[in-house]
């Protein structure tokens, strides 16, 4: 476990927050969230590489809210970042960390670039076991400026690159685990055409002696 650290968003909302390393090297962040009065938890957000064996666009980042289960009804400490009845974020969201990348020749591109979300941000009243629903615009734009922020934070960390081997590794494992069944397979039909093709080796024989 790291010490306490902070950072403030674009819009201006600071969070302070300790990071460790999960099971498979996932970066694991407990919230808090800044105020004059003093911080206040608002749960966890869990930071890795794509979970995907073949992505179809590398360098992808998982934001999952919640530590614990890839299940969200399993999850724990799920952050408190909604409004109305949907107070708990839910869920996951694939976000491409190039999209906070500067082009500095670019005199059109955005100086303070945000994350791009692809997959509606869910909201639920309870953390686990309760239907998501549609987060409001409000939590959305709170969501996608503290992601932003936090993508940030998570590709400065000097222990990222170690995190990013080790959940490799992990997704090699099940690489490995989803290529086994196919070798087994190829290695049946190799077996297959081997007896056929002594079976018509053997018929060969028998007309040449005959």
């Amino acid at each position: 476990m790291s010490g306490t650290k902070s950072f403030t968003t674009q819009a201006g909302s600071t969070y302070s927050y300790s990071v460790e390393t999960g099971e498979n090297g996932e970066a694991v962040y407990d919230l808090s969230r800044v105020f004059q009065e003093g911080a206040m938890p608002i749960g966890s957000i869990v930071v890795h590489p794509d979970y995907n064996l073949n992505p179809a666009v590398p360098g992808l980042l998982n934001i999952q809210f919640g530590k614990g289960s890839t299940d969200r009804h399993e999850r724990v400490d799920v952050p408190m970042l909604g409004d109305g009845d949907l107070i708990y974020v839910v869920g996951h969201q694939l976000v491409n960390p190039a999209d906070l990348d500067v082009n500095p020749e670019d005199e059109k591109s955005d100086p303070n670039p945000k994350i791009t979300f692809h997959r509606t941000v869910l909201g639920a009243h309870f953390p686990t076991n309760a239907p998501s629903g549609r987060a409001s615009t409000a939590t959305f734009e709170k969501v996608r400026d503290l992601v932003t922020a936090l993508v940030t934070e998570y590709r400065a960390d000097k222990a990222t690159a170690k995190r990013e081997a080790q959940y490799a590794a992990f997704l090699n494992g099940q690489r490995a685990e989803a290529i086994q069944p196919e070798i087994d397979k190829i290695d049946s039909q190799i077996k297959a055409l081997q007896l056929a093709r002594a079976e018509l080796t053997e018929k060969l024989n028998g007309y040449k002696a005959a």
